[in-house]
C-alpha cells in the first residue's frame, strides 16, 4: 500500500462518553481517511494507549479529573504525534500553543474546522513527510567535559550562563553541564535562532520563557530562574517572543496568538 493511501491513525481522549462519541462520529463523517484506533476516558488510560499504539494524531480534551490534557503532554518529552485539543474552554488556547498543539477546536466542533485541521495534518504526514513530520529527539549539541561526551537536545536547554571562559548549560531536568567555552562559542555550536543572547552573561532558549517583565528586564524560566535582559535588547527580545508564539501556532490559531500576548507585553 502506498504511504499516501494509508489511513491516519488517531486516538480520541475525553472523560465524558457523549463527547467521545460525538468527536468519533465527526471524524468518521468528515475525515474518512482518519482511522480511530482507540478511545480513552482519562489521561492515565491515554498515556498507556499512546505508548502501546503509537497513534499519529491525538484528539485531546483539556479538563479531565485527576490529570488534565495539558499535564498528560508534559509526560511526553519527545512527542512524535500531533495533538488536536477539543475543549469547551477558550482560555486555554495560549497554553495549548505553548504545548505545541497542532490545533485547538472548540466544542461543539464545527465540521468545517475539523476538515481544515484534518487537511493540514494529512498534508504534513502524507504529502511532505520528510520535510515536515516531527522528528523524535530533535537537534543535539555535543559537549565534552572531563573526557565525557554529552549529547544534549536543544529542546532540553533552558539557558546558558557564562563565567569568564566557562559556560554552564542549565537543562530542564535540573542537570547542569559546565564546559570550557565562552558564550559566543556555545551560540556558534548551537546555530539555532531559538537561542538568544539576551545579556553578556546569558543565552536563553526563547521557547522556554514563561513571562517577560519588560520594565524590570527579567525573563522568568520554568525552573524559577530570573534571567536579566540588557536594556538595549529588551524591545527586541519582546518582539521575538511574540513572533515565536505566532509562528508556532497552527494557521487557525495565529490571530489568537497574535492578540493574546499578555505574558510578554510591557507592564
Amino acid at each position: 500500500m502506498n504511504q499516501n493511501s494509508q489511513p491516519i491513525r488517531c486516538l480520541v481522549v475525553d472523560d465524558e462518553m457523549p463527547a467521545r462519541q460525538a468527536i468519533c462520529r465527526q471524524i468518521e463523517k468528515y475525515c474518512p481517511h482518519f482511522q480511530i484506533v482507540q478511545t480513552a476516558s482519562s489521561a492515565a488510560e491515554a498515556y498507556q494507549l499512546i505508548r502501546d499504539l503509537a497513534p499519529e494524531v491525538v484528539f485531546l480534551d483539556i479538563q479531565m479529573p485527576h490529570e488534565s490534557g495539558l499535564e498528560l503532554l508534559d509526560r511526553f518529552k519527545d512527542r512524535s504525534f500531533y495533538v488536536v485539543f477539543c475543549t469547551t474552554y477558550h482560555e486555554y488556547a495560549v497554553e495549548a500553543l505553548r504545548k505545541r498543539a497542532f490545533d485547538y477546536l472548540l466544542k461543539p466542533v464545527d465540521g468545517k474546522d475539523l476538515i481544515a485541521c484534518a487537511k493540514q495534518i494529512t498534508h504534513k504526514l502524507r504529502v511532505q513527510p520528510e520535510e515536515e513530520t516531527p522528528k523524535p529527539g530533535g537537534r543535539r549539541v555535543e559537549l565534552i567535559t572531563s573526557g565525557q561526551r554529552h549529547f544534549v537536545r536543544h529542546a532540553d536547554i533552558l539557558y546558558v550562563e557564562a563565567s569568564g571562559s566557562y559556560s554552564t548549560l542549565y537543562l530542564e531536568t535540573g542537570k547542569r553541564i559546565t564546559v570550557s567555552k565562552n558564550l559566543k562559542r556555545i551560540a556558534e555550536m548551537l546555530q539555532d535562532p531559538l537561542f538568544k543572547r539576551v545579556h553578556n552573561s546569558f543565552l536563553v532558549r526563547l521557547a522556554s520563557v514563561q513571562t517577560f517583565n519588560h520594565r524590570r528586564g527579567v525573563l522568568q524560566l520554568p525552573n524559577g530562574k530570573e534571567v536579566p535582559v540588557a536594556v538595549r535588547k529588551r524591545e527586541e527580545v519582546r518582539q521575538e517572543l511574540i513572533q515565536l508564539m505566532v509562528n508556532e501556532a497552527p494557521e487557525s490559531e495565529r490571530n489568537l496568538a497574535a492578540e493574546d500576548q499578555g505574558a510578554f507585553e510591557k507592564p
